[in-house]
């Protein structure tokens, strides 16, 4: 059946017999029926959008056996599934405009911290810093939220005490009562970034059902791209005010870590940047180039985009992180912790590709010795 998609996607002719077209096609759509697999789900969606198809909807072949197929998918669905596509789509238009909104505070004061305004507060460490238009930006988003979904939960950044066990604490008592819809909220990510002046921060938002992440959001606002996906839906960018609109995939072309341009980590714990050093020193010898934006809203966009091969970094808060991995894996690329391990909404230490370079970063990692570290004190 893969043969035979990239054959059709490349337009050529394939000739199958009807009995054997009959078995492929059932075997995948059982397949997809049963285990949701987003990977081959993008597979799919990739060869098929290349000829012109629509994929709002995972591709499903005609047949006669559509009934069976939906009493198959019901039995199987997810808590997650079982919600209708409008009401994820209605969430991610508002999403999308809260974004927006804290898009425009971003732009009326960015580089605040460079011309004289006394704006910036320490948190943990002079490293991790907080300015009084990251909480303007939350208010903004969480107003708009709470008239238009009452009921859904809100877990914003800048309400949770700092430090990374404080988030990690903040993320499990969300989650340990959530039956229902939950917004995370990162109003600026990259705030040193903003504070300097500089174009490399943006607003994450992610909405989770129960402990999935369903919806995430990732606008940078000095380019006015939103990038934004639905579970199971795709991922898409947006420019120009919506005008524009065109679905990502993560670069199918750079397959070997030599070619790879990858982001390192930029932690503020003392001992988790030593380890993300040591990463560097062993990636530096193996890879095109090495970055560090210290923007996760971007860098994990930008994989999704097919702009950036991989990401590594140390203690990632869930609001930094559920909406890029959600868009990386709707863009057919891969995300797991960064020893190697699934991805949860919980996953603080990651590694997210275009999936085909992913097993030789975790191996440079892994004879790095730059796969854990012990907090500091």
């Amino acid at each position: 059946w893969g043969f035979f998609l990239q054959r059709y996607a490349r337009k050529e002719v394939v000739i199958m017999r009807p009995g054997i077209a009959f078995t492929a096609t059932w075997s995948i759509i059982t397949f997809l029926a049963t285990n949701n697999e987003i990977a081959v789900r993008a597979f799919v969606a990739k060869s098929f959008v290349s000829r012109g198809h629509s994929v709002s909807r995972p591709f499903i072949p005609s047949c006669n056996h559509a009934e069976t197929l939906g009493n198959a998918q019901e039995a199987t669905a997810s808590p997650w599934e079982k919600i209708p596509l409008e009401t994820y789509q209605e969430i991610l238009s508002n999403a999308e405009f809260a974004a927006r909104e804290a898009g425009k505070i971003i732009l009326s004061h960015v580089g605040c911290g460079a011309f004289g305004e006394d704006t910036c507060e320490i948190k943990t460490s002079i490293k991790d810093i907080v300015t009084e238009y990251d909480k303007a930006c939350q208010d903004r988003m969480q107003s708009i939220i709470e008239e238009r979904y009452p009921t859904h939960k809100i877990l914003g950044e800048e309400d949770v005490e700092p430090g990374a066990a404080a988030s990690e604490k903040a993320l499990e008592d969300a989650l340990s009562d959530n039956d229902e819809f939950m917004w995370i909220l990162d109003p600026i990510d990259g705030t040193a970034n903003f504070s300097s002046g500089m174009a490399l921060c943006g607003v994450i938002v992610s909405v989770v059902y129960k402990d999935i992440a369903v919806i995430g959001v990732c606008y940078d606002p000095f380019a006015d791209e939103m990038f934004s996906t639905i579970k199971g839906q795709g991922a898409f960018l947006s420019k120009n005010q919506g005008s524009i609109k065109e679905q990502m995939f993560v670069s199918s072309a750079v397959t070997d870590i030599s070619d790879a341009i990858i982001n390192a980590g930029c932690p503020a714990d003392k001992n988790a940047f030593d380890t993300s050093m040591k990463a560097v020193v062993a990636l530096n010898t193996k890879a095109r180039g090495i970055r560090v934006i210290a923007c996760t809203a971007l860098t994990t966009a930008w994989i999704a985009a097919g702009r950036l091969t991989a990401h590594y970094g140390y203690d990632i808060s869930s609001w930094d992180l559920a909406a890029g991995a959600l868009l990386i894996q709707e863009a057919g690329g891969m995300i797991t912790d960064i020893d190697g391990s699934k991805y949860t909404l919980k996953t603080r230490n990651m590694l997210c590709s275009n999936g085909h370079v992913h097993d030789q970063v975790l191996t440079a990692l892994k004879e790095a010795d730059a796969v854990t570290f012990e907090r500091s004190s």
